[in-house]
């Protein structure tokens, strides 16, 4: 109960649809209750409500369908981790729901690759930290590690295992990121992670590449994230005319 309090509003009215729809409350094939009747009868806001049914709609267990309202498609959602990836700010979400269990903090020269794709010079000390993303049932879901450009440096023992390091950054020096560029690639996962995600030797991973660019272009932070293949699926939608 006390895990469920301190979780943020929509998200704890999330777990309470989630929790009806697999109980048979909701029924697959029928209908949620509208917006308006969830916000009457839950006493939330609209906003809230339609944070939860985003939510609720990116685990696969609901679809929204406009003039139709929100009907139910699965009692439970498919196992692994779905990400749904926007904006920016999506990002933050992401590392809000999930903990950062940081194993390893140190100062440490670039690698040849790792310069390559910052870009930068390979030798310079960039604070270097290496850990596991734990998603909320307390399971490892991939590993993580963050390159932060030295001027960021003193953060090191300040980082929270909530929230996204970016945003702490923004917020402590004063900057701002201004856009991610992504690359995802799908390849066998080295020794160490699969061990760290207990998967066997060379098991196919999704590995995550992102770099955190300023106003200026220049890359303020590089992360790097390896998540099994077979419990993970990333899921955009592209709408016509945008982009």
């Amino acid at each position: 109960m006390a895990d469920r309090v301190a979780l943020p509003l929509y998200a704890r009215i999330e777990a309470q649809l989630r929790e009806a729809i697999a109980g048979g409350e909701y029924a697959v094939g029928t209908l949620l209750p509208t917006e308006a009747e969830l916000c009457e009868t839950l006493r939330v806001s609209r906003h809230t409500i339609r944070e939860a049914l985003r939510r609720l709609v990116e685990s696969g267990l609901v679809e929204r369908r406009q003039g139709a309202g929100t009907m139910v498609v699965a009692r439970e959602a498919p196992s692994g981790t779905v990400q749904s990836m926007r904006s920016i700010e999506a990002l933050f979400q992401y590392a809000a729901d999930t903990r950062l269990d940081i194993r390893s903090r140190r100062m440490a020269p670039l690698t040849p690759e790792d310069a390559a794709a910052v870009p930068a010079h390979a030798g310079e000390q960039w604070l270097t930290l290496e850990g596991l993303r734990i998603g909320q049932d307390g399971a490892p879901i991939a590993t993580a590690d963050v390159l932060i450009h030295p001027r960021f440096a003193t953060i090191a023992n300040a980082l929270p295992e909530r929230g996204a390091i970016y945003a702490m950054i923004e917020s402590r020096f004063g900057v701002e990121v201004a856009e991610v560029v992504q690359e995802i690639t799908a390849a066998p996962m080295p020794a160490a992670v699969a061990a760290a995600l207990g998967r066997k030797p060379r098991a196919v991973g999704m590995r995550f590449l992102r770099r955190y660019l300023g106003t200026d272009g220049a890359t303020l932070l590089l992360s790097r994230s390896w998540h099994p293949a077979e419990r993970f699926t990333y899921a955009m939608r592209l709408r016509r005319g945008e982009g």
